[in-house]
């Protein structure tokens, strides 16, 4: 280890500006990475607390009577699809426009329960079913309007959409960028030590002892560029966590984490990936380059 690490620092010095290039588009490649996870952990968070929040209000015509929308919500509530049914009467429709337009007293006299129609908010398990729910109930006997604010819901969607093919196209370009700063480094060190690696040969070193030094060179660019990159991700956890910006956290699949806990979770991972992709792409090279 002590000999690699010898090799390492010889190496780096002969290839300076090489090697903090390397450090650099590396380090970029996987803070891009971290932070498009980031954003699609976010993106789940913001859709499920849009999908707790979203429903369909289904407001009833004036002559529809109590009894009819009472047994309309029952029908709704054996629906599998639907999580929550609540009925508003006219008189509670009324103290909540009562309690909007406190400060409008002339407003306030003109209006009455009469005039207020009764209605059921309706939320669902999915948010796809929001807008089939919005089309069928429109077509019910006694329903007057439908409000479902359906461009907003469809409208973040795409742009979700958008944000993940653009952020894996780039996530996707940085890595074979990468991959192919690794390849070019090594082959410089090879080209540079052809004639000390030709000697090692001659005097019966192994393939592997000949090899391994290169191995760890590619393994230290991609741990020590992870690194930076995850330490990066964590100050930027730890301010947006104590800013209040993500102060309940994110979800990624069923689970929701702690901001600073999920970009703990998301180092490891990245530091792992960087040892990785450092160990494979020298390991190509060095059997592209190397013809033993």
């Amino acid at each position: 280890m002590g000999d690699m690490w010898k090799n390492l620092m010889s190496n780096l010095k002969r290839e300076r500006f090489l090697a903090i290039t390397n450090v650099i588009v590396m380090s970029v490649t996987f803070l891009m990475l971290g932070i498009f996870v980031y954003i699609v952990a976010v993106s789940q968070t913001a859709l499920k607390e849009l999908e707790n929040q979203a429903q369909v209000t289904v407001f009833f015509k004036d002559d529809f009577p109590e009894k009819s929308i009472l047994e309309f919500k029952d029908a709704l509530q054996a629906d599998d699809r639907v999580s929550q049914v609540n009925y508003i009467s006219k008189d509670d429709a009324f103290a909540i426009f009562t309690e909007i337009h406190k400060d409008e007293p002339t407003l306030l006299k003109a209006a009455s329960p009469t005039i207020l129609p009764a209605s059921l908010e309706i939320k669902t398990r999915k948010l796809a079913n929001l807008s089939l729910l919005a089309e069928e109930l429109g077509q019910k006997d006694g329903v007057e309007e439908v409000k479902f604010y359906k461009d907003v819901i469809e409208r973040f969607r795409s742009w979700g959409n958008i944000i993940y093919a653009v952020g894996f196209v780039l996530v996707v370009l940085f890595l074979l960028i990468s991959y192919s700063v690794i390849l070019v480094t090594l082959r410089l060190t090879i080209s540079a030590k052809g004639t000390e690696l030709e000697i090692l040969k001659l005097v019966g070193a192994s393939d592997a002892y000949v090899k391994s030094p290169l191995l760890f060179q590619g393994m230290f660019f991609g741990g020590f560029s992870s690194l930076i990159a995850a330490l990066v991700l964590v100050l930027l956890s730890v301010v947006t966590r104590f800013s209040g910006l993500l102060a309940k956290g994110v979800s990624f699949g069923f689970i929701r984490f702690d901001v600073v806990v999920f970009s703990l979770i998301l180092s490891v991972l990245l530091i792992l990936s960087g040892i990785l992709l450092g160990y494979f792409g020298s390991l190509i090279a060095v059997k592209k380059y190397l013809k033993y």
